[in-house]
């Protein structure tokens, strides 16, 4: 059994209502061996028997008129705080207003981003023998002395694009 399953259950343990000897077995050998528990189950029936062991209380003959004074003068006294609240509610109110009038009177215009020209995408490049395709710029293929860009590359020189000083 484990200390939360022992508390989650104890009222019925301490009230005797568990039905079956088993349980009673496993609450009881839990007590027996845990410590915290067994702190817990004595300071709860140190309450209880004390609680049991006092005499009921008798209260004075001033009490009931002390109490009713008592009760009079707070009943009055709540009556004062919703006239205080619903002024500090309207006044509230009537700010939050001015701020949405205020902010309806001065907006600020709205930045336009500007239109950006279109951008075009570079070609995919299949070389043979490569496994992959990659994207370049098609400008890059280009070789000096080479009149066809697609042909295998067969040591020539390459040409720098017209996009690498940029």
């Amino acid at each position: 059994m484990t200390c939360t399953e022992f508390l989650e259950r104890y009222t019925d343990f301490r009230d005797g209502l568990m039905s079956t000897p088993r349980e009673l077995r496993r609450f009881s050998r839990h007590v027996a061996q845990c410590a915290a528990c067994r702190r817990y189950d004595a300071a709860v029936r140190r309450g209880v028997s004390a609680l049991q062991a006092a005499e009921t209380i008798e209260p004075s003959p001033e009490f009931r008129r002390r109490l009713d004074a008592r009760l009079a003068r707070e009943r009055g006294a709540h009556r004062a705080v919703p006239a205080r609240a619903g002024v500090a509610a309207a006044l509230f109110v009537a700010a939050a207003l001015a701020l949405v009038a205020l902010e309806g009177v001065r907006r600020p215009p709205v930045a336009q981003a500007p239109v950006l020209p279109p951008v075009r995408f570079l070609k995919p490049v299949v070389r043979p023998g490569v496994p992959f395709v990659s994207f370049e710029d098609p400008r890059a293929s280009v070789f000096a002395g080479d009149t066809a860009p697609d042909a295998p590359d067969d040591n020539s020189t390459p040409v720098e694009p017209a996009s690498a000083g940029r």
